[in-house]
């Protein structure tokens, strides 16, 4: 396991030498199956009667964080991203790899403050690092992340799964995130949010919360679940496409947050802006399906466990997905969500 190329050794930019980065940074990092991070490869037992979970996802400097920034909110915001995926499928994570990418000039500055960011969210959500690779680029950064966790034998809520009739939930809030981006990317909000929604939509975008506190909910009743990384339509029409169903969802419901929702009605069209934030993405909640049958159930638990969740809708047949008006009616939504190219 190399997380410096040997030909950054003796590169001028560095004071620190390969094997004394990995010790001083990532090796306080490491879980058991990293080996310290003194081997190639890391080495998993899965445990009995559990299942792995694998999932990766990239950031690219000037796509998926402002140009410029390379420390711990960038790989606090990697890490949670990551760990969305393994909540929604109602699993524990387990450790992750690592691949960093950028010009060698900025490593020694950055690599101490992006490795407190991953050691703040590997304490919070009981994950650790295994291994990974760091290269030296004259490009934009790229940094990369596969995440492993487990899942009890068979109980995986994957996309596919929902059924006609089946409730729509949504966890969270939608949009604080796309309100948090135009921040730390210095587009103007007008008009200026409070300070506490200046805050809670930083956070959202920077440090999302995996949906992991709804696990028994999702293992209990899920029939079909995605996180909320597209937009919340383009989301169920994942959902849709693989249970052969037309996600119908009632606009009034989607849940925004205080914040957002002073946003849009100060904004000249509050339906279209309401539509915005829905579509941006990046919130990492869950979306699911349930049976309507299990309602009041999915309900109490949610009370019982002090969680927001929403019922927005329900499977119909049909395909993709629609959202409706108070009177039922549709409403044209020409962009539903974050289009990757």
């Amino acid at each position: 396991m190399r997380l410096l190329p040997k030909r950054l050794r003796k590169t001028s930019h560095l004071k620190m030498n390969e094997f004394d980065l990995i010790e001083r940074y990532f090796a306080p990092l490491a879980g058991p199956e990293g080996l310290s991070l003194k081997d190639d490869t890391a080495k998993l037992s899965p445990r009995t009667g559990q299942d792995l979970l694998i999932t990766t996802d990239s950031f690219v400097e000037g796509i998926h964080f402002p140009v410029g920034m390379y420390g711990a909110d960038v790989a606090e915001r990697l890490l949670r991203t990551n760990l969305s995926d393994i909540a929604a499928k109602a699993g524990t994570p387990l450790g992750y790899q690592l691949s960093l990418s950028m010009p060698a000039a900025k490593m020694e500055k950055w690599i101490p403050a992006f490795a407190k960011g991953l050691e703040t969210t590997q304490a919070e959500f009981g994950c650790r690092l295994w291994g990974g690779d760091t290269t030296a680029i004259d490009g934009p950064a790229v940094f990369s992340i596969t995440l492993i966790g487990e899942v009890r034998q068979g109980g995986m809520v994957r996309r596919a799964g929902a059924a006609i009739g089946d409730d729509i939930w949504v966890s969270g809030v939608l949009g604080d995130a796309k309100l948090g981006c135009d921040l730390v990317t210095n587009k103007t909000i007008s008009p200026v949010p409070s300070g506490e929604h200046l805050i809670a939509f930083e956070t959202a975008y920077w440090r999302p919360e995996p949906a992991f506190a709804f696990q028994n909910i999702l293992a209990n009743f899920a029939t079909a679940a995605a996180d909320i990384s597209d937009g919340i339509m383009a989301d169920v029409a994942h959902i849709s496409a693989l249970s052969e169903t037309c996600a119908t969802l009632n606009f009034d419901a989607l849940p925004f947050s205080l914040g957002a929702e002073s946003w849009a009605e100060a904004q000249s069209d509050p339906v279209e802006s309401r539509q915005k934030l829905a579509s941006f993405g990046d919130d990492y909640g869950v979306v699911f399906t349930a049976k309507a049958k299990s309602r009041q159930a999915v309900f109490d638990a949610a009370r019982r466990l002090k969680l927001k969740l929403t019922l927005i809708g329900s499977m119909l047949a049909g395909q993709g997905a629609v959202c409706l008006d108070i009177d039922d009616r549709e409403i044209a939504w020409p962009k539903k969500g974050y289009a990757h190219k």
